[in-house]
Formats: C-alpha cells, structure tokens, sequence
C-alpha cells in the first residue's frame, strides 16, 4: 500500500488529524509568529539543534519529574532554562521503532513496518536502502535547508545514516567500557575508555569546528546509559546510592513481596543475554541482590547520565552556541524495573511509556512547565520543523507543539489531547491527560482480538493497579477510547510493501527465553 498523503486521508476520513494521532496544520498557524520573533532575536543566523536522546531513562527517575532521590543536577537545569512537558509519551517503548518515530515524526507502522526491534543483518548501521522510511526525515529536511547534520552515539535504526541525511556519524557499537565505533560508515576501530567519554571528546571537537556559524548545525546526540549493563560504568556510579534508603514504587510489590528474577538481575547488571558468542561474566547475583541494589544502580547510571548531559550543554556554552541553538532532550522509552512484576520495557505501562521532553531556546522558548498536554516522541520533529520556520511536510504524522512554548500564549493544551502506542506484545493504547486504555492485537498486528485488555484512571491510579475494565467503571470513558483505537487502528495500516528479514521475529519467545518480563 502506497504511503497516503495526510491531508487527502483526513478529507476521506472527514475527522481531525489529531483525533487519528496523524498530527494537525494548527501548529503551522503559528509560523508566522515564530518567523517575527526570529527576525528579532537573530536576522542573520538559523538555529542549531541538538537532540539529546537518551535510552531506556523513564522520567520518574528525573528531579525535574518529582524524584526526591536521584542526583540529576544538569537534566533539572535544562527543564528550569526551558520548557517542560511532564506527559511525555514514547509511542512505542522499545528502542528501534521509537528512534524511527523520533527521526519520521511518524508512527513506526507507517515509517518502518514494525512495532519490534527488527534489523537486518547489519544490526549496526541498518539496511543499505531506503526500503524503509519512505519519507523525508528530520536530518533530510535541515540537510536540504542547508544545514550541517550529524550524528553521535547509539544508531539502532534500520537504515544508514547516510541514507537517511547524515553527513558524519560516530556509532558506538560495544558498550560501554573499551567501547568500539564506526565513523562515516567505516571501519571499526576501538577506544580504551568508556564509550561516552569518546562521543563527548567528539561533540566538544565538534562543536569547537562549527561555532563560527558559518553553516548552522543539526547534531542527533545519542546517550546509551541508563541502558544496561548497569555495572559497566564508572565505579564510583556503582556506590552511590544506598538501597535500603530508595523509596521504591508501590507496584514493585504484589501481596507483599518484591519483584525478583535472577535472570533479569544478570541482564540488567551484565547484560548477559541467551546464546551469545561469548559469555565473560560467571558472577551471580548473590541471594540478598533485590529490586532495590537493581534501583540504585540504575538511580546510579542516571546520575552518570546527567553528568553527559552537563557536559553537552557545557561544550555548547563554552563555544558560544548556547543562546542560538535549539536544545530537545527526549527518551526512547523508560524502565519496568520490577513494576507490575515485570522488567525492561516493552508494554503499554506508566514506568515503560513515560518518558522526558524537554525544549530549551534562549529567548525563544519561554520558561515553564506543561502538565496538560500529552505529547509523544512523533511530535519532535514537527515541534522542531516550526520553531525553525520550515514547512512540516504532509507526511508528519505528529503535531507540533511549539505554540505552547510561546511566550505570548495562553492555551496549555492542543485539541484531541491523547497518544498512541503501540508494543512488541501485541498491544495497542491510547494516553490521555487522565487515563490509559490498551487492547491486544492478533500476532499479524492486523485484528484486534481482545478490545478489553487494560483501563486506568490515572488521577486515582497512577500506579495502575487498579484495572477498571474488571469492575465496570467509568463505561462511557472506556467506550470513548475504545472507539477512538479502533478508529486510528483502521486508518493508520502497516504498508504492504514493507518485507524485510526480521532481527527478533519472535520478540515475545525471545523474551520469555531470558526468563521472562514477569518476576
């Protein structure tokens, strides 16, 4: 099936683009707006950008996001210089599809074919074509505008860089200590510190090379941490939160007893997975190792994050480019850790969906903080193509949200408040500002099955332990979201031209073969 352009699909649906999850023209109101403030903060220079996209980091982990115990310093001072979004939504949990939805500004149905982590065989640069991502990408369209784009870090994303318009790239291939990378798309070369204190060396180069604002840049910075393995970091990192003083989330409990599986434990602290090549770790969790000493190294891995970031927003200061460029700091997904008894990501849930979002632009973006709208990782790129006065194309599938970001606006939200999600499990879901309603799909992806799967008020359930399509409650809210997925399900197909060999085919057996989400 042939890609539908967004326009001519909401004329023969005859509904908003919003109210499908395919974005909205509001935003484009706006422009001019944007380009009379532009003119006045800097008539001769466009901005920079920079994406900070960080693995596997759900935001309650963040002092921004309420967390009392974690020591996020730098993160906290990016969200008090810029704009927040507390109901930050990663549309698919789970790292390839998500980092395609950030890169398309479309659903990973539309722009990738899949809802799992499915490469070919070059899992490290991705496929040598664009059967994949049929549509301009954010880095195409600052390319074709002129810009200089690059690349650093994780890739995980089923198409070169080249192919999809990045003109240098540094991928970080073994993680983390002794990393090895491939530049531009060559040979691989190793490096005998951790990996991130390499891709810092590069952005500092990096931006040192391109102050002169000369060509304004487009930089995709990707931070591995706080992805396991939680033990491969700076040691002091390892020690710097004491279990027994982590407040845990209530849903790591079921009828008194903690989340426990020896073999996520190994996953998480090693990344020990089934069947590979080469096992170097024989250490076991010891019989006293719980969910809390797995908190605190990943409270701990955090904490090295923000350290990263501190540096990025420093080498940009220090070059002066910070006023003039455009800082997004965003999460693929977040982290079960023992929530709901299960662990990494993968499902509809509060811990594995809600992720940070984060604008920063001196002067431009006003400072502040949005707990009404919902916002997901599909509406990055739109939200950036404003606020740098370039035309969205028609085939963005996410809306843009910089009008809120507006100094002289009043509005909190947008209309059709709500995103989408779909897993790697067969399920699909809709997030509003209050609730979260999920249904399961047949194992095509094509047919729902089950239409009654989870429901949640979030307002007097934000840890989901309370599934209200068991009691009957709050029908009509229930009905509403219903119809609302059976609806964007419909017009938003998986195109048929998408063949491809799948990396995971079977990600669920996959899983279970590790020993399972469950603890």
């Amino acid at each position: 099936m042939a890609n539908i352009d967004r326009r001519d699909f909401l004329r023969k649906m005859g509904v908003s683009a919003a109210a499908l999850g395919l974005g909205s023209s509001a935003g484009l109101g706006k422009e001019q707006a944007w380009k009379s403030q532009s003119a006045a903060h800097n008539s001769k220079t466009s901005p920079n950008v920079v994406v900070i996209f960080i693995d596997q980091l759900r935001s309650f982990a963040l002092g921004c996001y309420g967390n009392e115990t974690v020591n996020t310093p730098h993160i906290d001072n990016l969200a008090r210089q810029g704009y927040r979004f507390d109901l930050g939504i990663s549309n698919n949990p789970v790292c390839v599809p998500a980092r395609a939805a950030l890169l398309s500004g479309q659903h990973a149905r539309t722009c990738v074919g899949s809802r799992m982590n499915e490469m070919t065989d070059n899992h490290l640069l991705g496929r040598d074509d664009r059967a994949k991502f049929k549509d301009a990408t954010i880095a195409e369209l600052f390319k074709d505008k002129g810009y200089k784009t690059a690349l650093i870090g994780k890739w995980h994303t089923d198409a070169r860089p080249t192919h999809l318009g990045f003109e240098q790239s540094l991928i970080t291939n073994e993680i983390f200590s002794s990393g090895s990378f491939v530049e531009n798309e060559k040979d691989e070369y190793r490096v005998p510190v951790f990996s991130a204190d390499h891709e810092i060396a590069k952005a500092r180069e990096f931006f040192r090379e391109n102050k002169s604002g000369s060509r304004p840049f487009f930089l995709y910075y990707n931070i591995i941490s706080p992805h396991m393995p939680l033990l491969d970091v700076p040691y002091k990192y390892t020690r710097m939160y004491d279990p027994e003083k982590l407040p845990l989330r209530p849903n790591v409990w079921r009828e008194g007893k903690l989340a426990s599986n020896e073999t996520w434990f190994h996953i998480y602290m090693w990344q020990k997975i089934i069947k590979s090549p080469h096992q170097p770790i024989t250490a076991k969790a010891s019989p006293e190792f719980t969910v809390k000493d797995l908190t605190a190294l990943y409270y701990g891995s955090i904490t090295w994050t923000d350290d990263i970031v501190g540096q990025v927003l420093d080498s940009l200061k220090e070059n002066g480019l910070e006023d003039n460029t455009i800082v997004v700091l965003a999460a693929d997904h977040g982290d079960m850790l023992g929530s709901q008894h299960r662990w990494n990501k993968d499902r509809p849930y509060e811990e594995a969906i809600r992720v940070p979002m984060i604008y920063r632009w001196p002067g431009r973006i006003k400072k502040g903080e949005n707990k009404e709208q919902v916002t997901s990782l599909i509406d990055v790129m739109p939200t950036i193509l404003e606020l740098c006065e370039t035309e969205i194309p028609s085939s963005v599938q996410g809306r843009s949200v910089a009008s809120l970001m507006d100094g002289s606006a009043e509005k909190t939200s947008l209309e059709d408040n709500y995103a989408f999600i779909e897993t790697p499990f067969a399920e699909l879901a809709i997030r509003t500002p209050t609730h979260l309603y999920a249904v399961k799909m047949d194992e095509s992806g094509k047919n729902i099955y089950n239409d009654k799967h989870l429901f949640f008020d979030l307002r007097t359930d934000p840890y989901e332990q309370k599934n209200l399509l068991e009691t009957g409650e709050q029908s009509e809210v229930a009905k509403e979201l219903r119809d609302k997925i059976y609806q964007w399900h419909k017009n938003t197909p998986i195109p048929e031209s998408f063949k491809y060999d799948a990396w995971a085919p079977n990600h669920a057996n996959y899983i279970n073969n590790l020993g399972g989400f469950k603890g």
